[in-house]
């Protein structure tokens, strides 16, 4: 992983409006020659998952000896502010994958979902873990082929996930299971809210259909 450059904060997957779009001003197309200045860089293992920055902080995860592990940086200096790892040995089938899902920022607190179905809530402070429980089995959702994969949703007090035929939500301080979708795979895509006949929706991949859900019931 390297560090190049200030921004605004990006607290989730695809950034704060989920279109991959900053609105920075403060910057250039052009680069010095040699490209920018490289302030620092981290080795994280193994893993898809990209990167969220909040509050000065910079939070990714990785797989390594047999952990996966989520980790905070102070984003200016690289220094690891705190780290929290949990036991996830790498299937051969996934050559080397790694984590998935990228930890998503809500305020003080840290999301992320592991490739098993496992859910974390970490303080966005310490890393001290708030609330954790294998969703999957909670549920009863059938884990896809790759893993889950599905960066969490924060929708006012829900935390939703692609977990389930099409989707599962879980009350995000508690953890508590709000709304489930039966045990059919689900896909590899985090859950895109939209508004429709002025309610909030969701567009979520199964692993054969695309659904549109209602937020607050599922």
């Amino acid at each position: 992983m390297t560090w190049l450059a200030n921004g605004e904060d990006w607290p989730r997957w695809r950034g704060p409006q989920l279109n991959g779009i900053s609105t920075e001003k403060d910057w250039t197309a052009q680069w010095p020659q040699g490209g920018p200045q490289k302030l620092w860089t981290a080795n994280v293992g193994v893993g898809f998952a990209s990167f969220t920055v909040a509050n000065g902080r910079v939070y990714t995860t990785g797989n390594a000896n047999g952990k996966d592990t989520v980790y905070c940086f102070d984003a200016q200096t690289g220094k690891v502010l705190w780290q929290h790892s949990y036991e996830h040995p790498l299937d051969d089938k996934y050559f080397e994958g790694g984590t998935a899902a990228t930890p998503t920022v809500d305020g003080s607190f840290v999301y992320q979902l592991s490739r098993r179905g496992h859910l974390f809530c970490l303080d966005a402070a310490t890393g001290k873990v708030l609330w954790g429980k294998n969703l999957a089995a909670e549920t009863g959702a059938r884990m896809p082929e790759w893993g889950f994969s599905s960066s969490p949703l924060v929708e006012g007090d829900l935390l939703i996930l692609n977990m389930g035929e099409h989707g599962t939500a879980v009350n995000k301080k508690t953890g508590e299971v709000i709304w489930k979708s039966g045990p059919g795979a689900a896909g590899y895509a985090s859950a895109v809210p939209f508004t429709e006949e002025g309610r909030t929706r969701l567009a979520i991949f199964g692993a054969k259909s695309l659904y549109a859900v209602e937020k607050d019931t599922g």
